[in-house]
């Protein structure tokens, strides 16, 4: 397990960036853990070349728009989310699980797991790993944050 804490701007699911009780753009301070939820977001929910800065950020999911909800598809992009979050260096191969579970005819739950070092910076117990869960709208080409990312393995 690696230690995944640093401190990031903090932005919503659909990437707006909050705003702390002093006014001033909130971040990830009271919980490092948070920054690699938003990372990975980021990385699922962009395309490549999205970002000027850095271009190779992106999961490119529009290319499944249309595709039928198959297993085959469903490993397909398994595959993708777990190339492009470990090329993209937010975290090594060992440390993740990536699972893709059909809702509906349309959508897919991406569920990605993350196993990483509970430090005094991140609110993990130990054991615990950092879960994000999106779903992909095959019709809309739409990532949306399941709020379940926020909950604790002892909850679910």
């Amino acid at each position: 397990m690696a230690n995944y804490d640093a401190i990031d701007l903090d932005w919503t699911w659909d990437g707006d960036y909050l705003i702390g009780f002093d006014g001033d753009m909130a971040d990830t301070s009271d919980d490092y853990s948070r920054s690699l939820v938003n990372e990975i977001t980021t990385i699922i929910k962009s395309e490549l070349l999205e970002w000027e800065k850095d271009p190779n950020i992106g999961t490119d999911l529009s290319d499944y728009v249309g595709a039928p909800n198959t297993r085959e598809n469903g490993a397909k992009i398994e595959d993708r989310v777990r190339t492009r979050l470990v090329d993209s260096g937010i975290v090594v191969s060992e440390d993740l699980t990536v699972r893709v579970i059909p809702l509906s005819i349309h959508r897919v739950m991406i569920s990605i797991t993350v196993f990483a070092l509970a430090t005094v910076n991140n609110d993990l117990t130990v054991g615990e790993p950092v879960i994000v869960n999106l779903v992909f709208d095959t019709t809309e080409n739409g990532t949306f944050v399941l709020p379940i990312s926020e909950l604790r393995k002892e909850q679910l």
